[in-house]
């Protein structure tokens, strides 16, 4: 008897218990999903607007920090190994000239890189300033929480920057 009690109990309590959960499920996305867009866009989410413009600084920081530190390295390496002469006309001197020249582009290409990463923040401060932050520059629809977290200088959302992508290599 305890078992049919308890049976009928839970089958009783199961129906009634599940549907206002199931219900609730249902709403509880959609009103996640009108008010993430409204957040990302600056609608009433300044603190959200806050949390991106924080990370944003911190990486602008963070980029000036590791271009000083390389424009120091690359002074300190000019003046300890002025470029090689190659008029001496051995194999190993030729060797280190193009060690040495691989060496400078290599650090002139990851200057450039962190200097347009440094670009792209900047220019989401800027879009911050303008209340255009968030919002796709291909379709102007908001970009995702997440992709801005991941990436709080984006200027695409997933759609339109995977578009971009696939006409970038199919040029190529």
């Amino acid at each position: 008897m305890p078992q049919k009690r308890s049976s009928k109990s839970m089958s009783g309590r199961g129906t009634r218990a599940v549907r206002p959960r199931a219900r609730a499920a249902k709403k509880a996305p959609a009103a996640r999903a009108v008010s993430a867009p409204a957040r990302r866009a600056g609608k009433g989410g300044l603190g959200s607007l806050e949390t991106y413009t924080r990370l944003l600084l911190d990486e602008r920081q963070r980029l000036r920090q590791e271009l000083s530190e390389m424009e120091e390295q690359q002074v300190k390496t000019h003046e300890e190994k002025p470029v090689a002469d190659v008029g001496g006309g051995y194999d190993e001197d030729l060797v280190d000239v193009a060690s040495e020249a691989f060496e400078r582009e290599k650090g002139l290409a990851l200057e450039s890189s962190v200097q347009g990463v440094l670009a792209m923040v900047e220019d989401a401060l800027r879009r911050i300033r303008a209340g255009t932050y968030g919002i796709c520059a291909g379709c102007g629809q908001p970009i995702d929480a997440n992709r801005l977290r991941a990436i709080p200088y984006a200027r695409l959302c997933i759609k339109c920057k995977e578009r971009e992508e696939r006409l970038r290599s199919g040029v190529r």
